[in-house]
């Protein structure tokens, strides 16, 4: 018995397909140095955050857990436009320059859209480290380096007049216990 020649045609089409696919993903990688810079989940920021939230947040005496979770929520997991153009991982505001994007902002309790200037940054460490240095050196978070557990420090941020959000403190807070964050602040 004859053994069939495999189908050419098919043969040709899988080859095609395989070429368009390579050819639409090389403009990706070149444009991010071959690296995938994406986070697809928020587990995978967290992971990928977690050894930068630990250092910067150590050398300032804060809590890790709180550093990383306050990223998450104010970067949306780094994929925030913030974070993504501009490596501010924080929605720390400019006092001249940056660039001014939309944001939510509480006055009495009443959420409202306004255009805010924002600090840009040349890395997501330069942020991380930015951040750090205001929590630890500015004088209205001095209460903060005092703080005795995570929730304490979230707390002290907020009154201090970090966030507008009324719920800014539980929001963190949340998300430090649901990625068990805490474990970082013992690191």
């Amino acid at each position: 018995m004859r053994k069939k020649k495999p189908n050419m045609f098919f043969r040709r089409l899988v080859t095609l397909t395989i070429l368009g696919i390579l050819i639409m993903m090389i403009p990706a990688m070149l444009l991010n140095n071959g690296t995938n810079t994406n986070v697809n989940t928020k587990e995978d920021y967290i992971e990928s955050t977690k050894s930068l939230a630990i250092s910067v947040s150590k050398k300032s005496g804060l809590f890790p857990s709180v550093t990383l979770a306050q990223s998450a929520l104010e970067s949306n997991f780094g994929r925030s436009e913030l974070s993504t153009k501009y490596n501010n991982y924080f929605g720390i505001k400019a006092k001249s320059g940056g660039v001014e994007l939309e944001t939510k902002e509480y006055e009495n309790g009443v959420e409202k859209s306004v255009l805010e200037p924002f600090k840009k940054y040349d890395s997501k460490k330069d942020s991380f480290k930015d951040y750090a240095r205001l929590i630890s050196t500015a004088d209205r978070y001095k209460k903060v380096l005092e703080a005795k557990d995570y929730k304490e420090a979230i707390t002290l941020i907020k009154a201090c007049g970090y966030a507008t959000d009324p719920n800014y403190a539980s929001k963190v807070i949340e998300i430090i216990e649901k990625y068990n964050l805490t474990e970082l602040d013992g690191e």
